[in-house]
């Protein structure tokens, strides 16, 4: 019986190692190629680590810190102890939250609201309810201003309550309480979009976002279930004619565990149906520029999120700095150290209840403790460039600078505020279409005949007073060029006046410091003063 031999085995067993690692890597290269309902499209990647870096900001100092090294880089050769420390001693002063904020809230200081005699009952009604959870007009446009301002997209889809039979009633749909509704999709959650030209004009033919949802796992758990919703408008091949489409129609796809495969890689469709509309009822609310026919979208706060992060790691940089320096290196000279059991020198303790000795050494000079401490300088142009860098951020927000900026002038800080405020009417006029093709969705859903025109406020005042525009105003006043009512109008609008104030309510307190009619107490002999006497000299 022939036997192979061992240096013939010991090859096989190479090659099959050889093979098998093959194999893996041809798996784990199979695995990095496969696409799943759920893989981003490259316009959505090139938007993610903008989108990552403002959430990081408004998360706060904790998401901040666990961005590590994307935003408070290493020293060069610095051990993982000290970047940690270093690292748990940063500071967040978070400017661009407040631009956020004010900017957002700026068209909102009146009510958005449909325009009187626009909408029929039903959809006004609608509207104090617009995403079926209690939310009213007003709120829901708030909300998606400030998410477009922010991540420079976000996503309006008008939906209809699911589970409706395709035959039934109006009175079934009632009972039922079937109804449309706004949904405010999340720029990171929208995975990928595509659109075509039909019929003359852009239209989505394609669009995939996020669905996430915490539900009961057991009686007392609970776990989060991953979801993407799909929906399209497959081509319709046609020989010799422009391309057409299907109408459109949705797939709800879920994640589902896979042990025994690649865990956590496994989508099935839980759920599918068709839009009765036809089309995809999606619109976008864009604030940036957008690029070429794509979907990236350059942000208008990009800068003011750069110069955050230089802040925060300036902030950081001079409070690590005041660290270091509150606890100075002590030095001696012409001092034997003690050593411990391994020979090295022992650590000293140091502080308001420890002595430190020097004793003579045998040619009878004694040594010296003394303390060596950086100068202050350092820190005071750190000090500066932080407060220039918050100077510049607020400019790049296109806020009213505080008088403590006295080297801007009066003219370069309101023209700052005039741009930003021309910017904030043009997205608030964005917004005002975007609402009112979300209500032609809303019409075509329930079949109603009636279009909503919706009131944004686009006049914003820059809050910065005008002095040569309010004495214009007062001398075509005085000239009786101009109304009492169209000056206390237009002060107000130039935010001279509070956002409460009415005319109704100035003409009432008006009257009532009017001198009126005296009261019969007004001649009581108490109120009279008497007459004094004629002199008989």
């Amino acid at each position: 019986m022939l036997r192979p031999s061992r240096r013939s085995a010991s090859i096989r067993h190479r090659r099959a190692l050889t093979r098998g690692a093959a194999i893996s890597q041809g798996r784990i290269r199979m695995l990095e190629r496969e696409k799943t309902v759920d893989t981003p499209s490259a316009d959505h990647d090139a938007m993610a680590l903008y989108w990552r870096t403002v959430a990081d900001i408004l998360g706060g100092i904790e998401t901040m810190r666990r961005g590590g090294s994307r935003h408070l880089p290493r020293f060069p050769e610095e051990s993982d102890a000290d970047y940690k420390f270093r690292l748990s001693q940063t500071k967040l002063t978070n400017i661009f939250g407040d631009i956020l904020d004010t900017l957002a809230a700026k068209p909102f200081t009146k009510e958005v609201a449909l325009v009187d005699g626009s909408a029929s009952p039903k959809i006004a009604a609608l509207a104090e309810d617009i995403d079926g959870q209690g939310t009213n007009l007003h709120r829901f446009a708030a909300s998606l201003f400030h998410d477009g301002l922010r991540d420079a997209i976000v996503w309006l889809f008008v939906d209809y309550t699911s589970n409706v039979p395709q035959d039934a009633t109006v009175a079934t749909e009632k009972a039922l309480g079937a109804r449309p509704y706004f949904v405010r999709l999340a720029a990171d959650n929208m995975l990928d979009v595509r659109t075509a030209s039909i019929d003359g004009e852009e239209q989505f033919i394609l669009a995939r976002w996020r669905e996430r949802s915490v539900v009961k796992d057991g009686e007392w758990g609970e776990k989060m279930v991953e979801r993407v919703r799909v929906v399209k408008r497959e081509a319709i091949d046609a020989e010799g004619e422009a391309t057409r489409y299907a109408p459109a129609t949705w797939e709800l796809w879920e994640r589902v565990e896979t042990p025994n495969r690649y865990p956590g890689n496994e989508w099935q469709i839980v759920d599918a149906g068709e839009i009765s509309l036809g089309v995809i009822p999606l619109v976008p609310f864009v604030t940036g520029r957008r690029v070429g026919g794509s979907w990236r979208i350059e942000p208008p706060l990009r800068a003011a999120a750069e110069l955050q992060i230089e802040l925060y790691q300036q902030e950081s940089g001079l409070k690590f700095l005041k660290e270091m320096c509150c606890y100075p290196m002590l030095s001696g000279n012409g001092v034997t150290p003690d050593k411990d059991a391994a020979g090295n020198a022992a650590p000293i303790r140091v502080g308001p209840k420890s002595v430190l000795y020097s004793p003579m050494d045998s040619n009878g000079r004694y040594g010296e403790w003394k303390f060596i401490e950086p100068q202050a300088t350092t820190m005071r142009v750190l000090m500066d460039d932080i407060k220039e860098t918050q100077q510049q951020l607020r400019e790049l927000g296109r806020q009213p600078l505080t008088a403590q900026s006295g080297n801007l002038t009066t003219v370069t800080t309101a023209f700052a505020a005039t741009k930003a405020n021309s910017v904030i009417s043009a997205w608030a006029l964005e917004l005002k279409d975007v609402l009112e093709a979300g209500f032609v969705y809303v019409a075509a859903w329930i079949k109603d005949p009636s279009e909503a025109e919706i009131f944004v406020n686009t006049d914003i005042a820059s809050g910065i007073p005008d002095d040569r525009g309010i004495d214009a105003l007062l001398e075509a006043r005085k000239n009786g060029d101009l109304s009492r009512a169209t000056l206390l109008e237009e002060m107000k609008r130039r935010d001279m006046l509070g956002p409460e104030f009415t005319l109704e309510r100035e003409d009432e307190r008006l009257l009532d410091e009017a001198p009126g009619e005296p009261d019969d107490d007004e001649y009581s002999a108490t109120n009279v003063t008497p007459l004094r006497p004629a002199s008989n000299q």
